[in-house]
């Protein structure tokens, strides 16, 4: 077209598609149809969960309690394996009686054991006490480390060793005591001391025996054995 036609009459383009009202209303509806599908099957999934989430929670917790429960039982049998030469104990405790009929104890935090047919037991933070029949109080003994050997039923006991006589209010400590089970007496020969109702005693050996009634305390060489006898 040039500038001179400007004014000449508008051409028609072509004929418009009809549009085809019921194809577009089925469409949708089809549309529609698919949304409220959607929607419903996403409620029923928030139901669903809504239902089994609480069941869920309780069989969790019921799980961990069962759990608990089977460590605990596991734990009460106080054994483990170290490794397959040894046998690891936590928390164990021996029962035992001497030849001359005192009873005694032997617990601690871990025992160790060299093999099934080992026979001493190496106890960490032992702690062990014995009693005549005619007695009401034991005597007791502790220290960082023990060593009981069931042959002699010796137990060797190094560092930190607190003995208190049970016949009397003494408390010696020393850095390693050995007890031997059969006749409840526990003697040694390192430097001790002891501190009591009648004084305070320092010495290089020692015996203690009569379930404490008896505390025999020795030098060695050129050191003697001293006590301060508090006046009564």
């Amino acid at each position: 077209m040039t500038l001179t036609e400007l004014n000449a009459p508008l051409q028609p383009l072509g004929l418009a598609t009809p549009i085809d009202v019921e194809a577009e209303t089925a469409d949708r509806q089809v549309r529609l149809a698919q949304q409220v599908a959607a929607v419903r099957r996403r409620s029923r999934l928030i139901q669903l969960l809504r239902r089994l989430l609480p069941g869920l929670i309780i069989a969790l917790a019921l799980f961990n309690v069962g759990w608990i429960a089977v460590q605990t039982i596991v734990n009460s049998m106080n054994v483990y394996n170290g490794n397959l030469n040894e046998i690891r104990y936590t928390n164990p405790r021996y029962y035992g009686q001497g030849s001359n009929g005192d009873r005694y104890t032997i617990s601690g935090l871990e025992a160790v054991r060299k093999g099934m047919n080992a026979t001493t037991i190496s106890l960490k933070a032992p702690n062990m006490e014995f009693k005549s029949t005619d007695t009401e109080s034991p005597t007791k003994v502790s220290a960082a480390n023990g060593v009981f050997d069931q042959t002699t039923n010796k137990f060797t006991l190094n560092g930190h060793v607190v003995i208190a006589a049970g016949g009397s209010d003494f408390v010696l400590r020393t850095e390693q005591a050995t007890v031997d089970l059969d006749k409840s007496i526990v003697y040694g020969d390192k430097h001790v001391e002891g501190n009591g109702s009648a004084g305070h005693i320092v010495g290089e050996s020692f015996l203690v025996s009569d379930n404490g009634h008896s505390l025999d305390v020795k030098g060695r060489g050129d050191t003697k054995a001293w006590a301060t006898i508090n006046e009564q």
